[in-house]
């Protein structure tokens, strides 16, 4: 049987400014094509299909006419997509009984039996079967992102999620499909998965606590088709297998080197695994200016003007985005201005300015003072931060707009 994996989609997204719409329609055609030429039985979307959890009409517009797509593009495939910490769980529950007639099958929330408010085990597990006949030959286990809410009193995520996974697996023994290989979609951080530490744009918890140990996947589980980190990686688990798709367009800086795609699944009746990697290029890249380290403000306007000018017929869609990163001594009030400016005819879509400071390694100014915040006045501290950050007095112009800012301030109080 095939399957191909895909996650992270984030459609939606506002990237420092720039709506992807463009990206995310760019993405989803090259999809429908590789569906189209891949003719695999089913297609999984582990998690975060949205950006957040109230996505645009647009967005859902995008969604939808996907889905519908390609289940016509591959007649017989099916469709299994489950809700990432990004989604409104209930928004992806909400079309459930209608795509169900597509042969698409969406999980947002644990389902719970009307009566007893337990989970209902059953509504997670979905036989697939191949798109030539209806006789299923893999066991899905569909597990959409979980919240504290949805596991027992007592328990901590990882352990609330491995207490989900042996309820499904012992369900699946006493079924019809016993025997069957058995896959799992869930959208989770896996403990030793490879992560960017200087941007996180998974919305990670601080401190690890929604980190969550890979051996919970029992290794009876012969492939966990994973969502949430976006660089798409392999874990070593019991389970057999065990991998990230990755999202199919970089969602912050930090991802600029990772290759994004698709993975296609092979499960024999024995439950043995192959993966493939299909390689996606993005409509649009990122571009950092200089590709290492810092420059001048100067160095950095120079550079700006061997940029590529932009065309009258020219749409941008496929212009790349633009950080900068600028070498300061101390702030310089003007500088963005003077470069949105040296951009105005540049094909590029300029995202922010990283502002790289120099520090001369001597003693900071709040490490020699030794007076307690009572006794010093606003410009006073403001003074100690910038001395700490800039290893220079503020400037006389700065202080001057601060205390006209502490005077207007002092004014509305007493209004």
């Amino acid at each position: 049987m095939k399957i191909l994996h895909t996650a992270d989609w984030h459609l939606g997204n506002i990237f420092h400014g720039h709506n992807r719409i463009c990206e995310h329609q760019h993405f989803l055609t090259w999809l429908l094509a590789t569906l189209r030429t891949e003719r695999p039985d089913a297609l999984v979307i582990a998690g975060d299909i949205f950006d957040s959890p109230n996505p645009s009409a647009t967005a859902e517009e995008m969604l939808y006419n996907f889905l519908v797509d390609a289940s016509e593009a591959v007649q017989g495939m099916q469709i299994v997509a489950i809700a990432g910490n990004h989604d409104s769980a209930g928004r992806i529950d909400a079309p459930a009984q209608l795509l169900k007639r597509h042969n698409i099958y969406v999980r947002g929330t644990l389902p719970r039996h009307t009566e007893t408010g337990e989970i209902d085990y059953d509504e997670l597990i979905l036989p697939l079967s191949s798109k030539e006949d209806d006789e299923a030959q893999v066991v899905c286990l569909a597990v959409p992102y979980l919240r504290s809410s949805d596991y027992p009193a007592g328990l901590n995520q990882s352990e609330g999620l491995r207490d989900l996974l042996e309820h499904l697996l012992h369900k699946v023994k006493k079924s019809d499909f016993k025997g069957l290989p058995i896959i799992a979609v869930a959208h989770f951080y896996a403990a030793g998965a490879e992560i960017c530490e200087s941007e996180h744009s998974e919305r990670l918890v601080i401190g690890g606590q929604d980190c969550i140990a890979a051996d919970i996947v029992n290794k009876n589980i012969c492939y966990t088709a994973l969502g949430h980190l976006h660089k798409a990686q392999s874990i070593k688990s019991a389970a057999r297998e065990m991998q990230y798709a990755g999202s199919p367009i970089p969602m912050s800086f930090s991802e600029s080197n990772y290759k994004h795609g698709v993975t296609v699944v092979e499960i024999d009746n024995e439950g043995h695994v192959e993966t493939q990697r299909l390689l996606y290029t993005p409509l649009r890249h990122l571009t950092t200016l200089p590709p290492r380290g810092s420059a001048t403000p100067l160095e950095i306007l120079q550079t700006i003007e061997k940029l590529a000018t932009r065309t009258k017929d020219d749409e941008g869609k496929d212009w790349p985005y633009l950080e900068l990163r600028v070498q300061e001594k101390q702030p310089e009030p003007t500088l963005l201005h003077q470069v949105t400016s040296a951009l105005e005819d540049k094909a590029v879509h300029f995202c922010r300015i990283v502002r790289v400071y120099q520090n001369d390694g001597t003693l900071s100014a709040t490490s020699k003072k030794v007076e307690t915040l009572h006794t010093l006045t606003p410009t006073e501290i403001a003074d100690l931060v910038f001395q700490d950050k800039f290893n220079t007095p503020m400037p006389d112009a700065l202080k001057q707009r601060l205390l006209i800012a502490q005077e207007e301030a002092l004014a509305e109080q007493k209004q």
